[in-house]
C-alpha cells in the first residue's frame, strides 16, 4: 500500500521524508521557500522576459510541483501584471451570446469579426437588461486581451511517481499552525531538524489559488486517468493526510469531476472561479485572472525515467530545474553522461539550476562542457547551488580558488552512467571503486591544507 510521509516545514508548506533514504525531500526551514530562493530567484525571470515572451522549461523531478507552481505563482505576480498595463485592442462590441454553443461573437474596431467560447447563461447584448450588459463589458475586457496572446509558456515535468505527481496542486502552504503531531515516522528527527531551523526569518508563503488551479486542470488535461485513480482519491480522502491538503482546490477538483460531462476544463475554471470565488478576491488578483486569458500555456507531465524521456525529446529549454534526490543516493540523474545529454536540451543563453553544491556535480557539468557558477542566497546570506550554461557571460558568480581545488581531489570524482540505463546501486558501486584506486588527493586532506594556507 502506498504510503506519504507529509510534514510541515517552518514557512508553512509541506515536506516530505523518504524512509527508504532515511532523509527529506525538502528543507525544513520551507518547502516553498527553498524552491523561491533556489530556482526562481536566481533565474532572474525579470530580465528574460524583457527581452522574451516565449519559455520553455524543463522540472527534473517534480514530485509535488514546488518549482513549477513557485514560477507559475511568481509568472502571475511579478511578471504578467507589468507587462498587460497596455490593451492591444482599443475597439470591441460584443454583438451576440449564443448560449447553445456557448460562443459569443465580437466586432472590433467595426471590421474582423471574433469568435470565442465563454461561460454564461446571457443571449443577446443588444438586449436592455442590465445584467446581460455587464456581462458584455465583462466579456469585453477580458476577451480584448485574448486576441493577441502575448505569453507563450511551456514546461515538461518529468517524475517516476504518479502519486505525488497528480496530488501537487492539492498540497496546502502558507499554513498557520504548523506543529507536527503524532508523525507516523522519525517524529524527534524531523522535530530536531525544525528545531535547528526554526530560528531564521522565514514569512508564511502561500501560493495563489489560481497557480494550483491551473496546474489542476493542466494534469487533469495531461492524464484524464488521474479522476478514475483509486490510489490517488485514497490518499487525497485519507484522515491521516486531509491537513496537509488545501479545502478550496479540493472542492475545486469535485466540482471538475461533477461537471466534465458539460464543460470544458476554460469554461469550467471560468465558471468555478466567477460563481465561488472571483467575488471574493482583490482586485489585484483579479487582474491576474484576468490576464491569464493572455497565456499559451502548456504542460507536459511525464511519468517516467528522466534518462529515457530526454532520449525522445527533441526540445530546447531555456530553463532547466534540476532537483533531483541527494546525488550520494540517486546517482542516475547526476552523472556526467546525464549532463551531456542536459547540454544537448539547453538552449544557447540557457540556465540549469540545481540545489545541489557537491564537487563531483560541478566537475560533471565542466566535464559537460558547461560554464559553472554558484548560487548567492540573500536570506542566508551564503552559496546555496549550483548554475551551469553554455553562455559564460550568465555566470553572476563564478566558482572560487577554493571551489576549483576541491574539484581536483576526490569528492570531484563524479559519477558515470555511459549507456544511461544504470541503477543507482551498480553507479553508486563504480564510483566508490574509482574513487577508492584514485591518486587524487582527499577533500579533508585539500581542506586542511587549504585553512594553513589562508591562516
Amino acid at each position: 500500500m502506498y504510503k506519504l510521509y507529509p510534514y510541515f516545514t517552518n514557512d508553512g508548506s509541506v515536506g516530505l521524508f523518504s524512509p527508504d533514504a532515511d532523509d527529506i525531500y525538502h528543507s525544513t526551514y520551507g518547502a516553498l521557500t527553498e524552491a523561491y530562493e533556489k530556482f526562481i530567484l536566481p533565474a532572474e525571470f525579470e530580465k528574460y522576459f524583457a527581452k522574451h515572451d516565449e519559455i520553455k522549461i524543463l522540472d527534473i523531478c517534480f514530485g509535488i510541483g514546488y518549482n513549477t507552481k513557485s514560477f507559475l505563482n511568481y509568472f502571475l505576480e511579478k511578471i504578467l501584471p507589468e507587462k498587460t498595463d497596455k490593451k492591444n485592442i482599443k475597439n470591441m462590441s460584443i454583438e451576440k451570446i449564443d448560449t447553445d454553443n456557448i460562443k459569443y461573437t465580437a466586432t472590433i474596431d467595426g471590421n474582423n469579426k471574433y469568435t470565442s467560447e465563454i461561460y454564461t447563461d446571457n443571449t443577446n447584448c443588444k438586449n436592455t437588461s442590465s445584467d446581460i450588459a455587464s456581462t458584455c463589458n465583462t466579456i469585453q475586457k477580458i476577451e480584448s486581451q485574448n486576441l493577441n496572446p502575448k505569453f507563450k509558456i511551456f514546461i515538461e515535468a518529468i517524475d517516476t511517481d504518479k502519486n505525488l505527481a497528480f496530488l501537487s496542486p492539492l498540497f496546502i502552504t502558507g499554513k498557520r499552525n504548523t506543529k507536527n503531531k503524532n508523525l507516523n515516522f522519525h517524529q524527534a528527527k524531523i522535530e530536531k531538524m525544525l528545531e535547528d531551523e526554526k530560528n531564521k526569518k522565514i514569512s508564511k508563503k502561500r501560493l495563489k489559488n489560481e497557480t494550483n488551479m491551473i496546474l489542476l486542470l493542466k494534469i487533469i488535461e495531461n492524464h484524464p486517468e488521474m479522476l478514475n485513480d483509486d490510489e490517488f482519491y485514497k490518499l487525497l480522502t485519507s484522515k491521516n493526510y486531509r491537513q496537509y491538503f488545501d479545502a478550496f482546490i479540493r472542492r475545486f477538483l469535485a466540482s471538475y469531476k461533477f461537471m466534465t460531462s458539460k464543460y470544458t476544463l476554460l469554461r469550467l475554471l471560468g465558471a468555478f472561479l466567477h460563481n465561488i470565488y472571483y467575488r471574493y478576491i482583490s482586485k489585484r488578483q483579479k487582474k491576474a485572472l484576468n490576464a491569464l486569458k493572455l497565456l499559451d500555456f502548456k504542460f507536459d507531465l511525464k511519468i517516467d525515467d528522466a534518462r529515457k524521456i530526454l532520449f525522445a525529446d527533441d526540445n530546447i529549454y531555456n530553463f532547466v530545474f534540476l532537483d533531483a534526490f541527494t546525488p550520494a543516493k540517486c546517482p542516475c540523474l547526476w552523472t556526467v553522461d546525464f549532463f551531456k545529454l542536459l547540454y544537448s536540451h539547453l538552449d544557447e543563453d540557457g540556465m540549469i539550476l540545481t540545489y545541489s553544491n557537491a564537487a563531483n556535480v560541478r566537475s560533471a557539468f565542466l566535464e559537460a562542457g558547461f560554464f559553472v557558477g554558484k548560487i548567492y542566497n540573500d536570506a542566508a546570506g551564503k552559496f546555496m547551488g549550483t548554475v551551469a550554461v553554455k553562455n559564460k557571460s550568465l555566470i553572476k558568480n563564478e566558482l572560487s580558488e577554493y571551489d576549483l581545488g576541491l574539484l581536483k581531489t576526490k569528492a570531484g570524482i563524479f559519477y558515470r552512467d555511459e549507456n544511461l540505463t544504470g541503477q543507482n546501486e551498480a553507479i553508486i558501486a563504480a564510483h566508490e571503486k574509482e574513487v577508492e584506486n584514485s591518486t587524487r588527493i582527499s577533500s579533508s586532506k585539500f581542506i586542511k591544507q587549504w585553512k594553513r594556507k589562508v591562516t
